[in-house]
């Protein structure tokens, strides 16, 4: 049963579906791309070389919100165990319309709450707001438009998964971004950034990669490598 936010939300965005195919090819191809992602992460890049004041505040921040990611993606690993596997919109025929290239055939039915992506890029949302008011507005504004609405809009999420997501995004990152949890989060970091620049930046590349690509690379390793421990705890047992 979709309750009356959800359902309000998804029949205004539902409107327009199935009605141009130039449109609604856009709103996947905007939701399919890693760009809306990457754009936020430009933002850490310009603001970790732009900001340099000499308290260092900028570039804890924007740490803080680096490492909230992590910890937001495990604590939402115990909200999808926890939460009943109600798939999507696309699936619960909550879609008066559907847009063109939707099909419930070809949907993941695996639980939508919270929303992953809303849930990282709250968290990038929540770092640059630490950092800069007016940018962190903007960035949630953006966040909103070209990543929560085309969620929806598609049948991929419910509206409560968005906010879900963002809430959890920015509680972790607020959290993290306290004057005290975020000096005793970054400091060591940015000694070794100091010392080791070459090193540091490597891996802040491989870093921001995958969280630009939602971990697309690193889950699929991750997976053969649980695999691997079953197979090799099963042997050792026998």
């Amino acid at each position: 049963m979709i309750n009356s936010f959800d359902s309000s939300i998804i029949s205004l965005l539902n409107y327009a579906a199935g009605r141009s195919w130039v449109f609604d090819t856009a709103v996947g191809a905007l939701w399919a791309t890693h760009l809306t992602i990457e754009l936020l992460l430009v933002a850490y890049w310009w603001l970790w070389f732009q900001r340099n004041d000499g308290t260092n505040r900028t570039r804890e921040a924007l740490l803080a919100s680096m490492i909230g990611v992590f910890i937001a993606l495990v604590l939402s690993v115990g909200i999808f165990a926890a939460m009943p596997a109600y798939g999507r919109p696309v699936h619960a025929n909550a879609l008066a319309r559907l847009p063109f290239g939707v099909s419930p055939e070809t949907t993941h039915t695996h639980p939508s709450f919270p929303s992953h992506h809303a849930l990282v890029a709250f968290v990038l949302v929540t770092g640059l707001f630490t950092v800069s008011h007016a940018l962190g507005v903007v960035a949630a504004i953006y966040t909103i438009a070209f990543i929560g609405v085309p969620a929806v809009y598609l049948g991929l999420h419910y509206p409560t998964d968005i906010l879900g997501g963002g809430l959890l995004g920015i509680a972790v990152a607020g959290v993290l971004n306290t004057s005290f949890i975020r000096k005793a989060i970054a400091v060591r970091t940015l000694v070794f950034a100091g010392r080791q620049p070459a090193i540091f930046y490597a891996i802040a590349f491989l870093v921001t990669l995958q969280i630009a690509t939602l971990f697309d690379d690193a889950f699929p390793f991750l997976r053969w490598l649980g695999g691997m421990f079953h197979v090799l705890r099963g042997s050792a047992v026998s």
